[in-house]
């Protein structure tokens, strides 16, 4: 266990922020000031500044992500430097030349696809999760099945409601 220290509000919470906005845990964040978890809960609890320091630090994060996720999913433009140092016949460097190159990163469909399955979690529109009904009489005892002798009970249950059976 980490040896007992004592809360220091004008060093604790912006050590607790700084740890904070770059994604530390809990537990990261009191193994980094040499704390247990349990007394940085603690402290939480006691210290409404350093609790928000934190909270604060995790959403600052979140909305970092969340905005990358957003410009990853929608594609995006950006410009990079390129320095070309030329010499001359004596070996002598020559002035650097900066040349802007315009580059453009497509949308990846990954983060499309999660991005829609969580906006719309609630509807079920974009969900990459499937609801499976099945009826049996009371008492039937499924759990000997492995997983693929479930999914063809599924699908020839599926087969049955198609032609009408």
């Amino acid at each position: 266990m980490a040896p007992r220290s004592s809360y220091n509000s004008q060093f604790h919470d912006d050590w607790a922020w700084s740890l904070a906005i770059r994604g530390s845990t809990e537990e990261e964040i009191a193994q980094a000031m040499g704390i247990s978890r349990r007394t940085l809960i603690r402290w939480m609890e006691n210290y409404p500044s350093f609790k928000e320091s934190i909270e604060s630090g995790n959403k600052s994060a979140d909305a970092h992500v969340e905005k990358t996720l957003y410009q990853k999913a929608l594609g995006y433009d950006y410009e990079e430097e390129e320095k070309i140092v030329n010499v001359d016949k004596n070996g002598n460097p020559k002035p650097v030349k900066i040349r802007k190159i315009k580059k453009h990163i497509p949308a990846d469909t990954m983060a499309i696809m999660y991005w829609l399955n969580n906006r719309h979690k609630n509807t079920g529109e974009w969900a990459q999760s499937q609801n499976i009904k099945m009826q049996f009489d009371k008492g039937v005892d499924l759990s000997h099945f492995s997983d693929e002798e479930l999914r063809s009970l599924t699908r020839a249950g599926d087969e049955k409601n198609e032609d009408g059976s």
